[in-house]
């Protein structure tokens, strides 16, 4: 598992995650590589609107809620039953917020044409500091309660 998060994040951010290789992925229903995963597609899928070759039809408005995708219905539900007094759950559910209102707001640059804002949004800006925080804190979460699974 450290070497499928390098991979992502650079060698650097390997000791955020001192999760055993052979780490179970889903815990209370969250498959939690899945869940980094999809929202690191995000960036693909916005750099695919901003340049034109998107085929989806993805509306601002939907993106901004936290409650539509997987990893939101799961904070809202079986993870806030079993969790919600984890301090590294609460910081999930606030990154993963701010990640989908600047989701949202970076898709609305793209399709009023505001490419390059859109862009820097994906590479430096809000998205771009939201996508690290929402991974580096679900990753934390799943550390901890797979530790804790242990004890």
């Amino acid at each position: 598992m450290t070497s499928w998060w390098s991979s992502l994040f650079g060698s650097n951010e390997a000791t955020l995650m001192p999760v055993a290789e052979d780490a179970n992925q889903e815990i209370a229903g969250l498959n939690f590589k899945t869940a980094i995963e999809a929202h690191l597609k995000w960036k693909v899928r916005l750099m695919d609107v901003i340049d034109g070759t998107s085929t989806e039809v993805i509306n601002p408005n939907i993106v901004s809620h936290d409650d539509q995708c997987v990893l939101g219905k799961w904070l809202n539900g079986e993870g806030e039953r079993q969790f919600k007094n984890q301090p590294e759950f609460q910081k999930v559910v606030t990154a993963h917020s701010y990640f989908h209102r600047c989701a949202g707001h970076t898709l609305a640059l793209a399709l009023d044409g505001k490419n390059q804002e859109a862009a820097t949004e994906i590479t430096s800006g809000e998205f771009a500091k939201a996508s690290l925080d929402v991974s580096r804190h679900l990753m934390h979460l799943w550390r901890d309660l797979g530790i804790e699974k242990k004890e």
